[in-house]
């Protein structure tokens, strides 16, 4: 799996992987110190990205609560939603996520971020030691060309109904079903991190398992 880091001139972030997030992630943790992201899974489980972000987009994430998550399969963006971007040791980042809410069109809001975006850097690569694999994983494809794959245009084509009410425990809409639950997941794996986390650099692999497969 390799992931970039991209941004929108209005100070939008967000993460895209060559492959899909084969678990529902619950938010990203941004170390200041070391400039490194880890993607937290709803199960507990996590990634560590191997490469940092540079210090001179630090300041675009000190004001980004939400971070776009999306990946793209197929030259087609085959997930699209919104996680909390959380600060390690910045307990009073965890106040303000007690008021934050996921956009309410998850997948319009994701298009128009990809759209936008004008910047961006690897983040994680699964060999970081090839320098070939540190362009670009869209290749010569600007991000405002991509397209939603078919399951993902039909649900974006529910959104964009005048009709269409969101509600947090609507199922689907944003690959995510309850997303208001996830909010909290973040400053709770922030908490327990030490206790419950093995060895930087043991047990986490691309995959995001324990264990390498077979």
């Amino acid at each position: 799996m390799n992931i970039d880091f991209l941004l929108t001139e209005n100070g939008e972030v967000g993460l895209l992987s060559s492959e899909n997030f084969f678990k529902k992630v619950a938010g990203i943790l941004f170390d200041h110190d070391t400039g490194r992201l880890t993607i937290e899974y709803t199960d507990m489980d996590y990634l560590d990205l191997n490469i940092p972000v540079e210090s001179e987009f630090f300041n675009v994430l000190d004001m980004s609560l939400l971070i776009h998550i999306g990946a793209v399969k197929n030259a087609n963006i085959a997930q699209a939603y919104q996680v909390p971007l959380m600060f390690l040791n910045d307990p009073y980042r965890v106040e303000i996520f007690k008021h934050v809410r996921p956009p309410p069109k998850p997948l319009e809001s994701f298009f128009y971020f990809i759209s936008s975006c004008v910047l961006g850097q690897p983040v994680h690569r699964k060999d970081a030691g090839d320098e070939d694999t540190l362009g670009c994983i869209l290749g010569d494809t600007l991000p405002s060309m991509l397209k939603f794959a078919p399951h993902l245009e039909r649900r974006k084509a529910i959104e964009s109904r005048p009709e269409f009410a969101y509600t947090p425990q609507a199922p689907g809409l944003g690959l995510g079903g309850n997303t208001s639950a996830s909010i909290i997941h973040p400053a709770e794996r922030a908490k327990i991190a030490k206790g419950k986390r093995p060895p930087r650099g043991e047990t986490a692999n691309d995959t995001g398992e324990d264990n390498p497969p077979d």
